[in-house]
């Protein structure tokens, strides 16, 4: 999960206070002795109609007793209902709650002369029915306000009940329902300033000291801007902060945006920088990984060091070319994915073309490399950049953003080149289009469904009409056009990618992506689909731009949100196809197939349909069997609500997509 530290549904940032003792508890146990505390507020997640768990730290001398506090009202005390803690780092499960009841919690450490509490927080059960009841619908195509932010990473801030999208050139913005947008500024701070100009932000890093085998070690003072200049003379930063993502770090109780300070020749490097505000001011902290190092001495002034050691010239294999399409190569340092796994550890994939994704361990605590941790030197691994899980051998592939969803941790892969196309003589001009691949294991390995593995062995050619790596990737979708009321004519989509994946705490999870468009130039905007899960776990794009609707992940298994006798009717059908030649803008365009109430569907396609009693799920075959999902979407811009199907062949990473229409 992404919102905040993607293990839980945070309801609060778990900002450290100095606790002061409470007026209403001076004294309890009597007598002096003293003592003080440092109490967290609390966090709260898993939230249900009648639970919720919280977390806080609570921390000092002369502690006696340990615990949270909560009521329906403001700043409870121990005298209300309380719950308590075995260690300074509590989890503590609430239950007996009330569905759809606001609650106020705080975390408390007591000694023999006070109770030192936390901030006041608040929390609202869900309503009675949990993750899968029925929600009445907020939000319709009127309320959307689109902006353009190239490469969104969607975070959620539960403070303010807002999302927020960071993406390339300083290009953020926030909404609160993800459809209503508006442009923010996020300012830089240094040691002198909190709206510092690119040109002094990444310059002086304020970590000077990082731990190794237990024992403080120097940092390097990595000037990240004067490192990307080495690769061209005539280099400015201000074109070139590249795909931010954030993230909230709950052990250091600050927000994390790793940056990509992006240079000519793979002098890059992903830095971090730390706010106590989503919305900023960010402080450079230090790198977290470099590229570029091959010629010379140049290593000397990365952190290349710390990590393998002394070493008495630059290691050849590092010698250039950094990359080439005859060895496996080195990492652009650019395009960072921080993440949680389900078991708390911090992880960050980055990379772009080149020498592929690669992945690397985080400590929690500082936010930076986890520099105890050590990875072998092959042809899936470097010693320096970690371990290797995706691409290789200077095929196309960047973007990475990894998210768990029902019991997978799902990889996404852009490929191809990121224009709109329609340039015959320049092949990598277009052809950008979202891969999918799946592991139970956050460091893969990753897969699609025909077990085609995301990391490669040799240079294959992954997009575009001469692709030639068996189609490597779910193609979630890509080009289309002439669909539904929106995506029309010069307003067809194409190029679509660098995406981010939010498993929201509204229940629903949503793809974020930028798109060009058919006959817009290089214009962009940022669009958001609901996604869910087929029958086979693998993720389904709902056909239109998500405009408010109310259906839930958890109901898909457990619900028909169509009843079957809804299901007929005349569709349109499109089908994401493979190898799409984006040279000449070729995109998807659907034809009219009809579903009859005895299952059969003809038309352009001949063949069945199913749809599983008890569940959304339903089953496409014609010809090939697709499995998916039925649900009622809104024909953008207009209020028109109609069936639709998105399924999937994971055999052969084929999407198609269907919606009924009137004639």
């Amino acid at each position: 999960m992404k919102y905040l530290s993607k293990i839980f549904f945070f309801l609060c940032v778990g900002l450290a206070v100095t606790a002061c003792g409470s007026d209403d508890d001076d004294d309890i146990g009597g007598g002096g002795g003293g003592g003080s505390a440092t109490v967290t507020n609390p966090v709260v997640s898993n939230i249900t109609d009648n639970s919720a768990i919280v977390s806080a730290t609570a921390v000092g001398t002369g502690i006696i007793g340990r615990g949270v506090c909560y009521s329906t009202n403001a700043n409870p005390t121990i005298n209300d209902s309380k719950m308590t803690g075995s260690s300074k780092d509590m989890t503590i499960t609430l239950s007996g709650l009330s569905p759809a009841t606001t609650y106020h919690v705080r975390a408390y450490a007591q000694t023999s002369a006070k109770v030192f509490y936390s901030g006041d927080v608040t929390f609202t059960t869900a309503k009675s029915g949990g993750e899968d009841a029925d929600e009445e619908r907020k939000w319709w195509p009127s309320n959307l306000s689109r902006v353009s932010v190239h490469d969104p990473s969607v975070v959620w801030d539960p403070s303010s009940s807002t999302y927020y999208i960071f993406g390339s050139h300083r290009g953020s913005a926030k909404s609160p329902n993800l459809m209503t947008w508006s442009n923010v500024v996020i300012p830089w701070a240094t040691a002198s300033s909190t709206n510092a100009p690119n040109s002094q932000a990444f310059t002086t890093p304020a970590v000077k000291k990082v731990k190794k085998g237990g024992v403080e070690v120097d940092f390097p003072a990595f000037n990240a801007m004067a490192w990307s200049k080495r690769g061209n003379t005539n280099y400015n930063i201000d074109g070139n902060l590249w795909a931010p993502d954030v993230i909230y770090n709950k052990a250091m109780g600050k927000w994390c945006m790793y940056m990509s300070v992006n240079g000519d020749n793979w002098y890059s490097s992903i830095v971090l920088l730390t706010s106590d505000n989503i919305s900023g001011p960010y402080l450079y902290q230090g790198p977290v990984v470099i590229s570029g190092f091959h010629t010379g001495n140049a290593y000397k002034d990365t952190d290349l060091e710390l990590v393998l050691g002394t070493q008495a010239s630059l290691p050849t294999r590092y010698a250039a070319p950094w990359a080439a399409t005859n060895k496996p190569s080195y990492p652009n340092c650019i395009d960072p994915c921080v993440f949680y796994d389900e078991q708390g550890k911090l992880w960050m994939s980055y990379g772009s073309w080149s020498g592929g994704i690669f992945m690397l361990e985080l400590d929690e605590n500082t936010g930076l490399r986890d520099y105890d941790v050590t990875y072998d030197t092959n042809n899936s691994s470097d010693a320096y950049f970690g371990k290797k899980i995706a691409g290789g051998y200077y095929a196309s592939g960047e973007a990475s953003y990894i998210e768990y969803i029902g019991g997978y941790y799902f990889l996404f892969v852009t490929n191809g080149g990121l224009a709109a196309g329609g340039v015959a003589s320049d092949y990598n001009n277009g052809g950008y289009q979202m891969r999918v691949f799946r592991s139970k294991n956050p460091d893969g390995p990753y897969v699609d469904g025909k077990n085609g593995a995301a990391l490669y062995t040799g240079y294959l050619l992954n997009f575009g009409p001469k692709e030639n790596d068996g189609n490597r990737g779910v193609n979630i979708f890509g080009a289309y056009g002439e669909w539904g009321n929106q995506a029309v004519g010069k307003n067809s989509e194409r190029s679509q990618g660098h995406n981010s994946i939010i498993a929201a705490p509204d229940g629903r999870t949503y793809l974020v992506y930028h798109t060009r468009f058919q006959n817009l130039g290089e214009g962009h905007q940022v669009r958001v689909h609901q996604v869910y899960q087929n029958e086979e776990g693998w993720l389904v794009a709902a056909p239109f731009e998500y405009t408010g609707e109310v259906a839930k992940s958890a109901q898909i298994g457990k619900k028909q949100l169509v009843a079957t006798d809804k299901i007929p009717g005349k569709y349109k059908l499109l089908v994401h196809e493979y190898k799409l030649d984006h040279t000449a803008k070729a995109l998807a365009k659907p034809v009219e197939i009809v579903l009859d109430a005895n299952g059969n569907i003809s038309g352009a396609y001949n063949g069945k349909w199913t749809a599983k009693a008890g569940t959304s799920y339903i089953t496409i075959n014609i010809g090939d069997e697709y499995k998916g999902v039925m649900v009622e979407q809104t024909l953008e811009p207009k209020n028109d609500v109609v069936p639709c199907f998105t399924a999937l062949r994971n055999q052969t990473g084929v999407t198609i997509w269907g919606y009924r229409y009137a004639d």
